[in-house]
C-alpha cells in the first residue's frame, strides 16, 4: 500500500509538546519521468503538479515527490524538538536533504534495504533545502495504487520513542492474528500428521504442506525473528509471498482431490483439478523467473489473471459440490473455500489483511475437522465391511460343516441298511431329516436358542449311538439358574466336539461302561459354559492306535476354531476352548474334557 497511515491524536512523552505527539501530513507535489538522469542540484527547477493530475502508479516511470513543509518550519526548527519522517512502504526510494550546506541523499526503499528498512528519516530544520523542502525519488512496482491516496507525514521523536516501546494497535493485532494463525496450522498439521501415520492416505500430507504454505503468505508479521533477518517489506518476502501463495494453491486443490475422491466421485471436477494442478506448477516456474528478472509490471498481469482463474475454480466447485451433494465431506470443502473467498473479499473492501488471516485460521479449522469427520466415517465402514466378511466367511464355514455332517449321517444309514436292520434305518433316517430340516431351517441365522441346541444334540446323539451299534450312557442338563429358551449360543459349535467324543474317545473303547455328559451352566453375567465330558480312551491312546494307519484329521474341530477366531475378530471378543485329559491315581486315562466358554454379550453383539 502507498503510505497509507493513519493520524493519531497521541501525546509526546517529550517534554509535554503536544504537536510533538501528533502526526502531521505534509503537502506534496509530483513530476514523473522515464529518465534517471536527475541530480540533486536540479531538483529545485523541476515543474512539479499537483498530485490530482496523476493516476494509478506506473512501474515505467520513476516519481520525485517534493515535500513542502511551508507552515510548518517554526515548529521544525525549534531546539526542544527531533523529527521524524514516515514514508511508509515504497520499493525503492532515495531521500534528498540539505547537510552541511550541500546535497546529500539516503537510500530509503525496501527492496534496497531489505531487513533493514524502516520507511522513517530523522531530520531536524536545518536538513530542509531552501528552508522548506525535502526531495523525494521513488518507483512502484505495479500500477494497483493510486497516487492521489498517498500520504506523507511527520511527528516528533518522542512520538517514535513511545511507539517502539509500545506495540500500537494495528501491530499488536497483526502479530496475534499471526501468532493465531501458527498456533491453528500447528494443531493441524500435528494431527494429519498422526492420522497420515495410521492411514497413509495422501490428503493428510497435502492438508499439511496447505497449512503451512498458508502459514508463511499470511503470518510472517507474527514472526519477530523474520523482520529482523529477512525483513516484511523486503525483496525476499515480495518472492516468498508469491511463491508460497501459489504453493498454497496448488497444496489445496491437492488436497481437495484426495480428500473428496474427485476421481472416482467426481470425475468432471477431477478434470478440472488436474488442469489447474498443471497450471499452478507452470505459473510458479515462469511467475517466479518474471520476478528474478525483474519484470514486476508482467508480474502483476499475470496476479490479475491468476486471481480470476482461481476465483473462477473456487466458484465452480464450490457450485459443482452444492449441485452434486453426494456426502456431506462436501461441506466441509463448501464451507472453507467460502469462509477464505469471504475473507479476500474483506481485504479487498477494507485494506486490513487481519480479515485474511482470521478467515485462513477458520478454513484449517474446518478442514481439520473434516479430516476427523473422514476418519470416522471411514472407520465405520471399514468395521461394516469387515463385519460382513466375517459374517460371509462363518455362512463359509457352515456350508463345510453341514457336508461333514451329512455325509457322516449318510454313512450311518448306508451301515444299517447293509446289515438288514430296516426298522433302525427308517427310524435313524426319520431322526436325519428332522436334523436336516433343523440345519436348513437356522442356515441364514448366526445363532439358535439354547433349547433348539440341546434338542438338536439329543437326536444327534442318538443317532450317533444308532449308527456304531453301541450303548453308552449320555445325558444332557443345565443348571437350575438358566433358562435355555432365553439364551443364544452360536449354531452348531457345540456338535464338532460331541462328535469327536464318541468317534475317537468312546468308540474305541473295549471294556467297561461308556458314559457322554454334557453339561451347560452360567459362570458369570457374561459367560455361558458348556462342559463336554467323556470316559473314553483319551487323546493320547487315540493318537497311539493312529500310528501306522492313515492318519483322519477332524474337520469339525478345524472349522470350530476358525469360527471362534472369526467371532472374536468380528465381535473384538475372546471365546475360549478348554481340553483337558484325565488321569486316575496311576496314571491311566479316564477320558477327555472339552470346556467352552461362550462370551454371550460377543454372541448377541454378533
Amino acid at each position: 500500500m502507498f503510505s497509507v497511515l493513519l493520524v493519531a491524536n497521541v501525546l509526546s512523552a517529550q517534554n509535554g509538546n503536544l504537536e510533538a505527539g501528533i502526526e502531521h501530513v505534509v503537502p506534496f507535489k509530483l513530476f514523473k519521468t522515464k529518465k534517471d538522469t536527475l541530480k540533486a542540484q536540479t531538483l529545485s527547477r523541476i515543474d512539479y503538479h499537483n498530485i490530482e493530475k496523476f493516476g494509478k502508479t506506473d512501474p515505467t516511470y520513476i516519481y520525485l515527490a517534493q515535500l513542502d513543509f511551508e507552515g510548518f518550519e517554526p515548529l521544525i526548527k525549534r531546539d526542544d524538538n527531533d523529527w521524524v519522517l514516515n514514508i511508509g512502504y515504497l520499493n525503492r526510494a532515495n531521500l534528498f536533504y540539505w547537510n552541511g550546506g550541500a546535497f546529500d541523499s539516503i537510500t530509503m526503499g525496501s527492496f534496497e534495504l531489505n531487513s533493514n528498512f524502516t520507511g522513517k528519516f530523522s531530520f531536524g530544520g536545518e536538513q530542509l533545502i531552501d528552508g522548506r523542502y525535502l526531495y523525494l525519488k521513488f518507483s512502484k512496482l505495479n500500477s494497483r495504487q493510486n497516487l492521489e491516496k498517498g500520504q506523507f507525514v511527520f511527528y516528533g521523536q518522542g512520538l517514535e520513542n513511545y511507539r517502539e516501546e509500545h506495540i500500537s494497535k494495528l501491530s499488536a493485532k497483526t502479530i496475534s492474528y499471526g501468532y493465531l494463525l501458527w498456533g491453528a496450522v500447528f494443531v493441524g498439521v500435528v494431527i494429519s500428521l498422526i492420522f497420515y501415520r495410521t492411514y497413509r492416505q495422501p490428503e493428510y500430507i497435502y492438508y499439511s504442506l496447505y497449512a503451512v504454505s498458508l502459514a508463511i503468505f499470511l503470518g510472517r508479521n507474527g514472526l519477530g525473528w523474520y523482520e529482523k533477518y529477512i525483513g516484511n517489506f523486503s525483496f525476499s518476502t515480495f518472492l516468498l509471498n508469491n511463491t508460497f501463495e501459489l504453493l498454497a494453491g496448488l497444496f489445496y486443490v491437492l488436497f481437495e482431490k484426495y480428500f473428496l475422491d474427485t476421481q472416482k466421485q467426481y470425475p468432471l471436477l477431477d478434470k478440472a483439478i488436474n488442469v489447474s494442478i498443471a497450471i499452478f506448477i507452470v505459473w510458479l516456474v515462469v511467475d517466479t523467473s518474471v520476478i528474478l528478472m525483474g519484470k514486476y509490471q508482467l508480474h502483476f498481469v499475470l496476479l490479475d489473471i491468476r486471481a480470476l482463474l482461481l476465483s473462477v475454480l473456487v466458484l465452480f466447485g464450490v457450485i459443482y459440490l452444492l449441485v452434486n451433494l453426494r456426502n456431506q465431506l462436501n461441506w466441509f470443502i463448501i464451507t472453507g473455500s467460502i469462509i477464505f473467498a469471504l475473507g479476500s473479499l474483506l481485504v479487498y473492501v477494507s485494506g486490513d489483511g487481519n480479515y485474511l488471516r482470521l478467515a485462513a485460521v477458520a478454513e484449517i479449522t474446518v478442514f481439520s475437522l473434516g479430516l476427523g469427520y473422514k476418519v470416522r466415517v471411514e472407520n465405520r465402514e471399514k468395521i461394516s465391511i469387515e463385519r460382513e466378511i466375517s459374517v460371509t466367511y462363518l455362512r463359509l464355514l457352515r456350508s463345510q460343516l453341514n457336508p461333514h455332517f451329512v455325509f457322516n449321517a449318510l454313512g450311518s444309514i448306508q451301515h444299517l441298511i447293509i446289515r438288514g436292520e430296516q426298522s433302525d434305518a427308517i427310524y435313524y433316517l426319520s431322526n436325519f431329516s428332522k436334523l436336516m430340516r433343523y440345519v436348513l431351517e437356522s442356515s441364514n441365522q448366526q445363532n439358535v436358542l439354547l433349547s433348539e441346541e440341546i434338542s438338536f444334540l439329543e437326536k444327534y446323539v442318538l443317532l450317533e449311538s444308532l449308527r456304531f451299534d453301541m450303548e453308552f450312557n449320555f445325558s444332557i442338563e443345565t443348571d437350575d439358574s438358566l433358562v435355555p429358551e432365553m439364551v443364544e449360543v452360536p449354531l452348531l459349535l457345540i456338535q464338532p466336539f460331541v462328535e469327536n467324543a464318541i468317534v475317537h474317545g468312546l468308540l474305541p473303547k473295549k471294556n467297561g461302561e461308556c458314559y457322554l455328559k454334557i453339561h451347560f451352566k452360567m459362570v458369570d453375567s457374561e459367560i455361558l459354559q458348556c462342559v463336554v465330558d467323556d470316559n473314553g480312551i483319551g487323546r493320547m491312546e487315540s493318537q497311539a492306535q493312529k500310528v501306522g494307519r492313515r492318519s483322519h484329521k477332524s474337520y469339525g474341530i478345524s472349522i470350530v476354531e476358525k469360527r471362534l477366531n472369526a467371532l472374536r475378530q468380528t465381535g473384538d471378543q475372546r471365546q475360549t476352548v478348554i481340553i483337558e485329559d484325565k488321569f486316575d491315581m496311576e496314571g491311566n486315562s479316564m477320558g477327555t474334557k472339552v470346556t467352552l466358554n461362550l462370551f454371550l454379550n460377543s454372541i448377541s453383539n454378533f
